[in-house]
């Protein structure tokens, strides 16, 4: 009982700075994101400017500016994760908020669509309900995976400036991640 209580008491401690907003990264893929909260003094959240791939890509294309995608969820616990370890450090946090448009798509959003749309994937015909069914037939289809979080840098285009990034919490190896993908568009904007 005595290690219980000391384990319990431990764990109250470590909590206590969240009361303040502050960042709690070991248990953050388990709380709700911090935006929902009423009481936050926490300000080193990074938030896509777009929630929709055309209306994103078109913003990218008037400031010519690279777009990174990530492909993510309401229920993804790595992709929470990843925005609560790897997007707070301050180098990426100033790499995505500056040099990218970001475009985070929610793949289990339960939003429908005005009009379903209707796609053949695989021989058979189906109806994309949900704003969520639209992203993840659009990660399919166009970059032939279905698990999140998955990161794509894309040029103006839409086309990829390299390999894509998946649950990775290794901050030096996402900064290369984004630093190449910026590299890849500067030359491809000089060759234009």
């Amino acid at each position: 009982r005595l290690f219980m209580a000391i384990i319990s008491f431990s764990f109250a401690v470590y909590m206590v700075p969240g009361l303040w907003g502050a960042p709690l990264k070991a248990i953050s893929a388990f709380a709700p994101p911090l935006y929902t909260q009423d009481f936050n003094l926490y300000n080193s959240e990074v938030h896509a400017a777009f929630d929709d791939y055309e209306t994103g890509m078109a913003y990218a294309k008037k400031v010519n500016k690279p777009v990174m995608i990530d492909f993510s969820g309401f229920g993804c616990v790595n992709c929470r994760k990843m925005e609560a370890s790897v997007w707070t450090d301050p180098k990426v946090k100033q790499i995505l908020e500056n040099d990218y448009v970001l475009i985070t798509l929610m793949v289990d959003d339960k939003t429908k669509l005005p009009q379903p749309i209707t796609i053949e994937e695989h021989g058979k015909t189906r109806k994309l309900k949900t704003i969520g069914d639209k992203w993840s037939y659009l990660q399919r289809s166009k970059f032939g995976a279905n698990a999140q979080p998955f990161y794509i840098l894309l040029n103006t285009e839409g086309e990829p400036l390299g390999p894509s990034y998946a649950f990775n919490e290794s901050v030096p190896d996402y900064i290369k991640f984004l630093e190449n993908g910026l590299k890849v568009f500067k030359e491809q904007e000089k060759n234009k």
